[in-house]
C-alpha cells in the first residue's frame, strides 16, 4: 500500500486502522441487552394478549406490544451503530438515552401504581442519573471522539 493511499484509508475512518474503545463495548452490550429485555417483553405480551385485554389495566396491550418493538429495534440499531463505529451514533446514543429515561419516567407517573411508585421513585432516579451521566461521560471521553471522527475533507 502506497504513502498516499494509506494515509487516505487511516482519515477516511477505515474501520482495521482504528480500534474500538472498550466504553464502547460496554454500551454496545448494555444497548444489546435492553434490546433482548424488550424482545422478550414483546413475546410476553405477544403471548398472553388475550389475559392481557381482560385484566382491569389502565393501558391496552397494544401500547405494550408497540413500546416494546420500539425500543427492541431501536437499541439493536443503536448497538450496531456504536459497535462500527457510525458518526450518527455518538449523538444518537445521547438522543435515544434522553428519551428513553423521558418515557420511563412517563409510564411510571402516569401508569404505574401510586403506591409503588412511591417507594421506588428515590432509587429510579438515583439510578436514571448515574445512567446518564455514564453514558454522557463515555460519549464525551477522547478515545470515543476520536473512535466516530469523519474527517470531513474530500480525499479523492
Amino acid at each position: 500500500m502506497s504513502g498516499l493511499s494509506k494515509q487516505t484509508s487511516i482519515t477516511r475512518g477505515n474501520l482495521s486502522t482504528r480500534s474500538r474503545p472498550r466504553q464502547i463495548t460496554i454500551l454496545c452490550w448494555v444497548y444489546l441487552l435492553i434490546s433482548i429485555f424488550y424482545f422478550l417483553k414483546l413475546g410476553q405480551v405477544l403471548f398472553h394478549w388475550s389475559r392481557l385485554e381482560k385484566l382491569p389495566l389502565t393501558i391496552s396491550p397494544l401500547y405494550l406490544a408497540v413500546d416494546s418493538l420500539v425500543w427492541c429495534v431501536s437499541a439493536i440499531i443503536l448497538a450496531w451503530g456504536l459497535w462500527v463505529g457510525r458518526s450518527w451514533a455518538r449523538p444518537t446514543t445521547l438522543i435515544m438515552s434522553i428519551l428513553f429515561s423521558m418515557v420511563f419516567w412517563a409510564d411510571r407517573i402516569w401508569i404505574a401504581e401510586p403506591e409503588g411508585l412511591a417507594q421506588r421513585w428515590p432509587i429510579n432516579l438515583l439510578l436514571t442519573i448515574i445512567g446518564l451521566g455514564m453514558i454522557l461521560l463515555v460519549l464525551s471521553l477522547k478515545s470515543t471522539r476520536d473512535y466516530f471522527w469523519e474527517n470531513p475533507a474530500k480525499i479523492p
